[in-house]
């Protein structure tokens, strides 16, 4: 009879997640240079290593969708036939970030499955995972609700980080143009002969 999948939201998935050693995976290191914007050097161990959201996050989406829990050998089959579809679920990027940040910081595992957690209510010091993804995105130049933009228009007032276009074009600024208008390949100066005729009349 078949064991149920292992959930990869438990303290032994981020286990084997931290310890893999994304290094040495060349499938790895492509995937990582297509999202940092260079798709045609693989990432280095340097830019592997690093340690913020996208990096986490493709190495959290790469060991769930690429590297079997269950059986190496099933991992290996899969390789070597370049099928890449794995019946894992998703290892859930945020669970793993605070993990990842109580083990660095000595303090108990937080664990994604509410009856696994400890009775005490987490400590205060956690960082929360939507304010700090937030708080290092630059701030957008333009209104972002799609309700402010339309109390912007509807009021006559600008909408920043949009150029203002006049409605008229401005006199005084066209030129006349100094080339003669090109002839079409059948037109010719009346004065110009036909090809095989000649200029002088045969009396």
């Amino acid at each position: 009879m078949a064991q149920p999948p292992q959930s990869l939201q438990s303290p032994d998935s981020f286990e084997k997640l931290q310890s893999y050693s994304f290094h040495t995976d060349p499938e790895f290191a492509n995937g990582l240079a297509i999202i940092l914007g260079h798709p045609g050097t693989p990432a280095t161990q340097e830019e592997m290593n690093r340690e913020d959201d996208l990096v986490l996050q493709a190495k959290c989406f790469f060991f769930s969708r690429y590297c079997s829990l269950h059986s190496i050998r099933a991992h290996l089959f899969l390789m070597s036939v370049r099928r890449k579809e794995s019946l894992n679920p998703p290892i859930d990027f945020a669970a793993y970030k605070s993990w990842a940040l109580s083990r660095s910081a000595g303090e108990p595992i937080a664990t994604a499955d509410p009856s696994l957690r400890p009775d005490k209510p987490e400590p205060s010091s956690e960082v929360n995972v939507s304010e700090s993804e937030t708080s290092t995105l630059p701030e957008p130049a333009y209104p972002s609700s799609f309700a402010h933009i339309v109390e912007l228009i509807t009021t006559g007032q600008p909408i920043p980080g949009i150029e203002q276009i006049p409605d008229t074009v401005l006199t005084g600024h066209d030129t006349a143009s100094e080339k003669p208008r090109r002839r079409k390949p059948w037109e010719r100066d009346a004065a110009e002969p036909l090809p095989g005729e000649t200029t002088d009349e045969v009396a």
